[in-house]
């Protein structure tokens, strides 16, 4: 019940984040972000045992592979990471040193990321084993090294583009908003966190531990979406003043 909660308040906030911002697909300096909210909305989609019984099914079926889904869904996870790098990081930067830096430090571990986590993912139990929540199998070998890799690579995006934010921070037209995408990126460093901790040492992992993995991931997942949609609902009404006046 606790879970079924969390999962509706995030895909409602995902939802009316990405219906507030319905016009920033176009925006240059604003679909990073809009970008970001839709691949986590669909990454927790995913990962919810409603997908685990229909989609996960479907993909059983036509590649022999269980749990694919979730694979999609962190696949989704790091894109998303991405970009929010990219959103926070062309805030502070010029366009070449954003191309330059992004290429580098974000968009090179990020690719090479993904095949070895698939690699590690069809080794694993996981590719094996039919569960309802991905976050609550126990892990063997390669399965440790999945949500290592994958959470290791997650946190270090979040860490990385959190540097960006915290300049933001400094100027106090940025500075609210700067905090409230802080505070989500350290929610989403702290399901990482728990998720390294319960595979590097089995025996942490439990109901209360896989609990504090969704409650962050989630949190992360509406602090983004939230604090999206209220920016751009202030850079509107910013916009709007000059044709009210008049």
């Amino acid at each position: 019940m606790a879970l079924t909660f969390l999962l509706f308040v995030t895909l409602a906030s995902v939802s009316w984040s990405l219906w507030i911002r319905r016009l920033t697909w176009h925006c240059r300096w604003e679909v990073a972000a809009t970008l970001n909210i839709a691949l986590q909305g669909f990454a927790v989609a995913l990962m919810s045992p409603l997908a685990a019984n229909t989609v996960g099914v479907a993909l059983h079926k036509l590649t022999g592979e269980w749990n694919l889904q979730n694979y999609i869904g962190h696949d989704c996870y790091i894109v998303a990471a991405s970009a929010i790098v990219y959103n926070a990081v062309g805030r502070v930067a010029d366009d070449h040193a954003l191309q330059a830096s992004f290429k580098q430090y974000v968009e090179r571990p990020a690719t090479l990321c993904i095949p070895l986590l698939l690699a590690t993912f069809t080794l694993s139990r996981g590719s094996k084993t039919y569960t309802r929540d991905f976050f609550a199998l126990p892990t063997d070998f390669w399965l440790s090294v999945y949500w290592v890799l994958l959470c290791g690579t997650l946190a270090y995006l979040l860490v990385f583009g959190s540097r960006a934010l915290l300049v933001l921070r400094k100027d106090p037209r940025s500075s609210t908003i700067a905090t409230f995408y802080l505070a989500a990126s350290a929610s989403g460093v702290l399901a990482c966190a728990v998720r390294i901790i319960t595979a590097l040492v089995p025996v942490f992992q439990g109901s209360l531990t896989t609990a504090l993995v969704w409650f962050f991931a989630c949190s992360c997942g509406a602090g983004f979406a939230l604090t999206s949609a209220h920016s751009w609902q202030q850079k509107v009404r910013w916009f709007q003043k000059p044709s009210v006046r008049s």
